[in-house]
């Protein structure tokens, strides 16, 4: 990556790299070997948007919706109304992308765990619940 600002220059300019960011672009930053970079939450949610959602659900004998999330094969939920279902999956979903992050180097580096991560920091910048079931696409 050419098109990098080393730390330095950013610890010595962080309101105006912070500006950068937030105001025009993503900005890459060298320290040593380590290489990050920085987003704006909108520029973030904005890449992240393509991990979307899907949930499959059955209508069982008694009525009522069952289902469960095709990325994420462990959130299983049931409901009256397939909005239930959905707010159920959405509560899980929401609990489960913050133990994920609270154990990030773990969860990120399971086998059956990892393809979850761009995932889950799309539901961690969700603003509310309502915003986490709007991701739900039946």
């Amino acid at each position: 990556m050419d098109n990098h600002i080393n730390a330095t220059d950013v610890r010595a300019n962080f309101s105006s790299f912070i500006d950068t960011v937030v105001r025009e672009k993503p900005q890459i930053i060298k320290r040593n070997r380590d290489i990050i970079i920085s987003f704006s939450k909108e520029q973030i949610v904005e890449a992240l948007s393509v991990y979307e959602f899907n949930i499959e659900y059955e209508i069982d004998e008694d009525g009522k919706y069952a289902g469960s999330i095709l990325q994420i094969e462990d959130i299983v939920a049931e409901g009256d109304t397939l909005e239930e279902l959905k707010n159920e999956l959405s509560r899980q979903l929401l609990e489960y992308a913050k133990d994920f992050y609270s154990s990030y180097q773990r969860y990120s580096q399971a086998p059956n765990r990892a393809s979850h991560s761009s995932y889950i920091l799309r539901v961690l910048l969700a603003d509310n619940l309502e915003a986490v079931t709007q991701m739900l696409n039946a």
